[in-house]
């Protein structure tokens, strides 16, 4: 059982678990080898400060982040995290992040708000969740909706 799926079970939080039949790091990546509606796909971006503080960016799979919006919201100028610092921050490799593992400050893009369902990265290559939205924002750590994609 993967770690999303405990805390999620303990939270009595309704989920699918998607299996997917290839290594899967990207949005696209999804689409073609798992069972899901590509207009929930969504994904977690862990971004840094100058400060070296940490954040993530919830946005629609195919969003980029406005770095100068981020930038206004945080204060500082910002970079996405190295390959290195998601594996200190989030204990695994770029593609993985799961959101609700995160225990960072979470900006959810404006645009995912409009979404009834979500899919996203479990912590695993192998694997997706599907959740309703209202029932992931129970679950995250810190979060903030913000307009942060392009």
């Amino acid at each position: 059982m993967l770690e999303v799926e405990k805390i999620l079970n303990v939270k009595n939080v309704s989920y699918r678990l998607i299996p997917l039949k290839e290594k899967s790091i990207s949005a696209e990546d999804v689409v073609k080898h798992g069972d899901v509606n590509p207009e929930e796909i969504c994904k977690t971006i862990i971004v840094k400060d100058r400060k070296r503080s940490f954040y993530a960016c919830f946005l629609k799979g195919n969003d980029r982040i406005d770095k100068d919006k981020l930038k206004n919201i945080i204060g500082s100028k910002i970079n996405i995290a190295t390959h290195e610092n998601v594996k200190e921050v989030a204990k695994v490799n770029p593609g993985e992040v799961c959101p609700v593992l995160l225990k960072i400050k979470i900006f959810v893009d404006e645009k995912v708000t409009k979404l009834k369902r979500v899919n996203f990265g479990s912590g695993d290559f192998y694997h997706g969740i599907e959740m309703g939205l209202e029932d992931l924002l129970k679950v995250l750590y810190d979060y903030e909706v913000k307009e942060i994609s392009l």
